[in-house]
């Protein structure tokens, strides 16, 4: 009787051991978001479809791939300064995801370009170019006009319609970001819509800060 229990024993604690090893044989998925690397420089070299060589001041002259399906805004060209969001590809390659160009028009406005290219589930292409104009805001009459400084110390006024997106908070000396309507108001150009951004640093009793960014647009 005492032999039977003793191999009861020696098979439950058999078991238990079998049971707490399934138990504990868990598989781990862990995914990782990459993050876009934003780098801005003077193009050096450029082969549509292919490659482009930036030169920046931190990295100097680097070679990056553009993605197949990526648009690039048509004026792209050596010696055009260009904003490139790139991300990790195979075999170390640098793969550019969009591109963004800055230019300085006529007038003295200071550009940005930027083109996408979507798929709809049907297969058809669209492409959207978008153009922006950043400065700091000098005068404003709501539902009337916008006037803004612009980086080279000139401004421009825009006119504002039923159309146009403005969010609350613009004030005078605020730094806001324009995109032009195709449209004119006579010999100004008219206001499609603004946005601004605003940082917020709030620390705690510990010691730790924390920034928080927000985008304020319509």
């Amino acid at each position: 009787m005492r032999l039977h229990t003793v191999v009861g024993i020696a098979l439950f604690a058999g078991c238990a051991v079998s049971a707490a090893a399934q138990t504990q044989t868990t598989e781990t998925t862990t995914r990782t978001e990459v993050q876009p690397v934003v780098i801005s420089g003077e193009v050096v070299r450029y082969e549509p479809g292919h490659v482009i060589v930036v030169r920046s001041r931190d990295a100097g002259e680097v070679s990056y791939t553009l993605m197949p399906s990526l648009t690039v805004p048509a004026d792209v060209r050596v010696g055009r300064t260009v904003t490139l969001y790139t991300e990790p590809g195979e075999n170390g390659a640098t793969l550019v995801k969009r591109v963004t160009t800055t230019s300085v028009t006529p007038g003295g406005e200071v550009k940005r370009t930027t083109e996408e290219t979507r798929t709809s589930p049907t297969g058809e292409r669209t492409t959207e170019t978008t153009t922006t104009v950043s400065g700091t805001v000098q005068a404003y009459e709501p539902s009337k006009s916008i006037t803004i400084i612009r980086p080279d110390g000139t401004q421009v006024t825009y006119m504002i319609n039923d159309q146009s997106q403005l969010p609350t908070g613009i004030a005078i000396g605020r730094r806001v970001t324009i995109y032009p309507s195709t449209v004119m108001s006579g010999s100004d150009p008219m206001v499609q819509r603004v946005i601004y951004t605003t940082t917020k640093t709030k620390t705690n009793k510990h010691g730790e800060t924390k920034t928080k960014t927000e985008t304020h647009h319509n």
